[in-house]
């Protein structure tokens, strides 16, 4: 009995080995049957798009830090803190982004508004 059982284990575990090799080498086919497309299509030449300048720490004058503060609280209590309580909010100086995230940031900002 027990080596009926595991001359079915070793019957199942090769088929499944054998259709794993062979899914390999389909997979290998289509990347080389892609690349073979790929490189033969001309490359098209993308002008590159100008854009404004955007400043990397651009901050309204006009923003009210109270409206700001109850918006951050709001979400706060809405993740569970209720404990929590925003007093101020002031930006770290010192730390290092690059300006595309900055910009990105800015820009995400900037889109959400109403």
């Amino acid at each position: 009995m027990l080596g009926f059982g595991l001359t079915v284990a070793a019957i199942g575990m090769g088929v499944v080995f054998v259709e794993l090799i062979f899914l390999v080498f389909v997979i290998n086919a289509i990347t080389a049957a892609a690349k073979s497309i790929e490189g033969k299509k001309t490359p098209a030449v993308v002008e590159p798009v100008k854009r404004e300048e955007v400043p990397a720490a651009a901050v309204r004058a006009d923003e009210d830090q109270d409206e700001i503060i109850a918006v951050i609280s709001a979400v706060a209590a809405y993740l569970g803190q209720s404990g929590t309580t925003v007093k101020a909010i002031r930006r770290l100086s010192g730390v290092p982004a690059p300006v595309w995230s900055a910009a990105g940031r800015l820009e995400t900002m900037n889109l959400r508004q109403l």
